[in-house]
């Protein structure tokens, strides 16, 4: 269960939401008071409509560190259906999210999509370097790493002697080229987002790039929470790239910095992964060599968040 805070005001039980990517609170989780008794938001409610602003009030919020605050409400029920859901009920994504705002365009099967090898950089050089050096500050020396929704290049380059890297597409070709995997294996994650692997089988798993196409994010980030070990690092990294057809409706219709806080709320809302970092690199130089050079337009973002698996008997690694 979420734990619990009762209202300075009242003494009910304030439920935990998810913070609204639109607002600057900061923190995971942050409490209110839904309780339409309370004086706090009584109070507010008559003084407002007195002034005559009708239907808008304020309800008692509790930030992480248990600071009291008001937040605007525009009628009775506004917020509630940002309430996160429960450690162990298991909802799936689509009850926590909504179908719609994990569909896609183009929902024919992943397999066919990506029958065609496509031997391509997704971002510019100056990106990838950005990429492995980020790898590089976060995975130890002799970690099992998973590379999850894998293609021709796992990113690993300044990795110090991992022990084992495997590969988890859609495209054999794309994965035989890799030349950092130990071993591969086919699966669309998006039909079936069980993991092959036991539990406790990896130090690290990554996902470059590849975030903003899984239609199930929960189940798949609960299962990576399975196959990492204890002390394991689950590196969420994602750039403003994508094939649009393929991406989830949810990340095409938000901002750069919105998407930020969509991965924030799949490790959360999965129930299973403690976040622990979050990396931002933007307005870089392109490169020379990229064809968009010249044209104004800067190396491609790179963003990142990441976080250790929960409920496991074990400290944080970073």
């Amino acid at each position: 269960m979420l734990e619990g805070h009762n209202c300075p005001y009242c003494g009910s039980q304030m439920d935990p939401i998810r913070t609204p990517m639109e607002s600057s609170w900061g923190g995971e989780l942050h409490h209110i008071c839904f309780n339409d008794d309370c004086s706090y938001f009584t109070r507010s409610w008559k003084a407002l409509e007195r002034q005559g602003i009708r239907k808008t009030g304020y309800r008692c919020r509790m930030d992480p560190r248990g600071g009291c605050g008001p937040v605007p409400v525009w009628s009775k029920d506004a917020l509630k259906d940002l309430v996160a859901c429960e450690q162990g009920d298991e909802m799936d994504s689509a009850s926590c999210f909504g179908k719609s705002a994990l569909a896609r365009d183009d929902d024919t099967p992943d397999g066919d999509f990506y029958a065609r090898p496509r031997f391509v950089e997704h971002l510019d050089s100056c990106a990838l370097d950005t990429v492995e050096q980020l790898y590089g500050r976060l995975i130890p020396a002799g970690s099992a790493i998973l590379d999850l929704m894998a293609g021709p290049d796992s990113h690993l380059g300044r990795v110090t002697s991992p022990v084992s890297v495997t590969g988890l597409g859609l495209n054999e070709s794309e994965l035989k080229a890799n030349p950092v995997m130990s071993e591969h294996v086919i699966q669309d994650l998006n039909s079936d987002p069980t993991l092959p692997f036991d539990d406790n089988s990896f130090d690290i798993v990554v996902n470059t790039v590849s975030v903003d196409y899984l239609t199930l994010p929960l189940e798949v980030f609960r299962e990576v929470s399975r196959v990492l070990k204890p002390e394991g690092l689950f590196i969420v990294v994602f750039s403003n790239r994508m094939f649009p057809p393929k991406a989830v409706n949810i990340w095409k219709e938000s901002t750069e910095k919105q998407r930020v806080e969509v991965v924030r709320r799949f490790f959360t809302l999965s129930g299973r992964f403690a976040i622990q970092g979050y990396y931002e690199s933007t307005g870089k130089p392109r490169p020379e060599e990229d064809k968009y050079y010249g044209q104004g337009i800067p190396s491609d973002p790179i963003y990142a968040v990441w976080g250790k698996p929960t409920g496991k008997a074990a400290g944080c690694m970073h």
